[in-house]
């Protein structure tokens, strides 16, 4: 163990060492999201895409394309055409892997809420990364969806996986988690808080950033702090904060514990908060311990 890098033994301290140890049966007071019905699930599966052929527009050849992959750090599995580019990191690879997972943990209760479609919506997300929630909320019919990340080389990279699909209406710019507001970005139905709010070292701060730019209601992602603490405490845990060196690092991060996140965002103005609950087994392990969650705020 002494061998692993920091940000590994933190991923297998969180989601396979204390989150199996001390699994967290306290239950949220919070309602739940309601489950999808079977034809929103359809839909669902029908929007989701990280497989895309070439745009026509794309005037990159075969070998500019490689080059230009190699540039970045991959979050996210595509392919590409005949391209394959699969996640960097061992826990994130496979087209049908986590994300694949995520997407249905997420996408079908959203959907429900929205009717089984992201149609008339607009969506802004928050923390970006290579765009990848930006493209599937597109792909579901969202009318307009500006992406937002600090880093500039994610935008980059998320520019450029626009210029190899073809996908409008999407934008991305570079933009931290604490300037977002009315006047830098206005205001959109839906805003997406994605694996972020664990990053950061002002979490108020960046929620009421959250809150004012958001119409209707925000989805909130995010790995939780475990504490020995009961676990109906709100809890914020200070902890070093390790990325990969193409994302902002803040240095340290205020982890919220399960408790704290409904609080936090109802503190900042929401009017209430559901959590979405785990449909069934088929979801990343640290989902099925409630190490991560999700969660929508609502206006």
């Amino acid at each position: 163990m002494s061998r692993l890098p920091s940000q590994w033994k933190r991923l297998l301290f969180n989601t396979l060492g204390y989150a199996l140890a001390r699994k967290d049966d306290w239950d949220l007071k919070n309602p739940t999201m309601p489950p999808a019905s079977p034809e929103v699930l359809e839909k669902a599966a029908k929007y989701f895409r990280n497989r895309f052929e070439l745009s026509p527009r794309c005037r990159l050849t075969p070998n500019e394309i490689e080059e230009k992959v190699k540039g970045f750090f991959w979050h996210y599995p595509f392919q590409f055409g005949e391209l394959f580019v699969n996640a960097d990191l061992i826990h994130f690879r496979g087209l049908q892997g986590r994300h694949y997972q995520r997407y249905f943990h997420l996408f079908p209760p959203i959907l429900e809420r929205c009717g089984g479609s992201l149609a008339s919506r607009t969506v802004l997300e928050i923390g970006c990364n290579a765009g990848f929630w930006s493209m599937q909320a597109r792909l579901a019919g969202a009318e307009s969806v500006p992406g937002a990340a600090l880093g500039e080389k994610n935008v980059a990279q998320a520019n450029f996986i626009l210029e190899l699909t073809g996908l409008d209406g999407i934008e991305y710019r570079t933009l931290d988690a604490y300037s977002v507001g009315r006047g830098t970005v206005g205001e959109w139905d839906i805003t997406f808080f994605l694996g972020l709010l664990y990053h950061v070292d002002k979490p108020f701060e960046a929620l009421e950033r959250l809150y004012e730019v958001t119409r209707q209601f925000a989805v909130v992602d995010t790995t939780l702090a475990r504490s020995d603490v009961p676990a109906h405490v709100p809890v914020l845990k200070l902890e070093e904060d390790r990325v990969h060196d193409q994302n902002y690092s803040n240095r340290v991060a205020l982890v919220p514990s399960k408790s704290a996140v409904p609080l936090m965002l109802r503190h900042v103005g929401f009017r209430e908060v559901y959590w979405i609950r785990n449909a069934g087994r088929d979801l990343p392990l640290d989902y099925q311990t409630q190490a991560r969650m999700t969660f929508v705020a609502v206006k």
